[in-house]
C-alpha cells in the first residue's frame, strides 16, 4: 500500500472518499495521487488558445489545486505527501495510464450510487475502474465516514482463488486487527474451498458462513452485511470475462450502486 490513487471530479463524494483515501494511507505512510482528468469538446475548446493554454486545462489544474489544499492540513498532521494532477485523456484510461505510470498499489474512490440516469453515468466510472483496473480498488459510498476496520466480509464463491489475490486484504486486516468472515452464498451447488485459504490471511482471525440466498446474490449479500455488521466488504474479480457470475451478470457491477460499506474488489490477474 505504498502508493494510493484517489480519482476526482471535484464532487462532495469525490471529496469524501479522499477523506477515507487520507486515513487509510495514515495507517501505511502512503503516497497519495490526487487525479483528474478531462476531455476537450466543442463546447470548452477555445480556439483562441493554442493547446498548451487552453483555460479550460487551466481550470482544471486550479481546482486540483484547490482540492490538495483543502485536504493539506490533515495530509501534513499524519505526515503524507500528496501528488496533484490534472492531465488530459479519458476518464476509463487514467485506471491503466496512471497505475502503470506511478506505480500504484490501491485506488480509492466514491460512487454516486444513484438511481435512474445518474446510476447510469456516475455509477458506471466506479464499475468501469473495477472492470479495467489491474490493482485493487477500494469503492466509497456516498456519505460513507471512516472508521477503522473491525470486521471484513469476503464474498466468495465455489472456486479456488491463488493466495497472492488476497495479500492486500491480508495487509489491511492486519494493519487494523479486524477479523474476517468468509461467505459463501448459497445458490444450490456444490463445492467448499474456503478451508485452503486459511494461509491466505495468516495472522487474520477468521470465521466461515453460508447464507442462503434470497432474491439474489446481492440482496443476500446486503442483508448478511445488515444482520451481522462489517466495515468493509471484499470480493474477487475473475479473469474469465466480465464480472462472470453464476447468473452470467455481473454481481460486482450490481453491488457497487448498492453497496452501504465500502467495497474492495481484488482482481485475480
Amino acid at each position: 500500500m505504498k502508493k494510493i490513487l484517489v480519482p476526482t471530479d471535484f464532487s462532495p463524494i469525490a471529496d469524501n472518499a479522499a477523506r477515507y483515501a487520507i486515513e487509510v494511507a495514515a495507517e501505511f505512510k502512503s503516497e497519495l495521487y490526487l487525479c483528474h482528468v478531462y476531455s476537450f469538446d466543442r463546447f470548452n475548446y477555445d480556439l483562441n488558445f493554442p493547446e498548451d493554454e487552453q483555460p479550460f486545462a487551466r481550470e482544471a489544474e486550479r481546482r486540483i489545486n484547490r482540492t490538495k489544499l483543502r485536504f493539506q492540513e490533515k495530509i501534513a498532521q499524519n505526515g503524507l505527501s500528496v501528488t496533484a494532477i490534472a492531465r488530459q485523456g479519458n476518464i476509463f484510461s487514467l485506471f491503466k495510464r496512471e497505475v502503470k505510470q506511478h506505480g500504484i498499489d490501491l485506488i480509492i474512490m466514491g460512487s454516486k450510487g444513484a438511481t435512474g440516469l445518474k446510476k447510469v453515468i456516475f455509477g458506471s466510472v466506479a464499475a468501469t475502474a473495477l472492470e479495467l483496473a489491474q490493482v485493487p480498488v477500494l469503492v466509497v459510498p456516498p456519505g460513507y465516514s471512516f472508521h477503522p476496520l473491525q470486521h471484513i466480509v469476503i464474498a466468495m464463491g465455489h472456486n479456488e482463488v491463488s493466495p497472492t489475490v488476497f495479500s492486500p486484504l491480508q495487509k489491511l486486516a492486519s494493519k487494523f486487527g479486524a477479523k474476517a468472515t468468509l461467505l459463501r452464498v448459497n445458490t444450490g451447488s456444490d463445492g467448499n474451498t474456503y478451508r485452503k485459504m486459511d494461509l491466505c490471511l495468516e495472522g487474520v482471525e477468521t470465521t466461515y458462513r453460508e447464507a442462503p440466498m434470497s432474491k439474489s446474490i446481492n440482496e443476500t449479500i446486503n442483508e448478511f452485511i445488515k444482520g451481522e455488521g462489517c466495515d468493509l466488504l471484499c470480493m474477487i474479480r475473475r479473469k474469465k470475462g466480465f464480472f462472470e457470475s453464476a447468473f452470467k451478470k455481473s454481481i460486482i457491477r450490481a453491488q457497487v450502486f448498492s453497496n452501504q460499506v465500502p467495497l474492495l474488489v481484488l482482481p485475480e490477474v
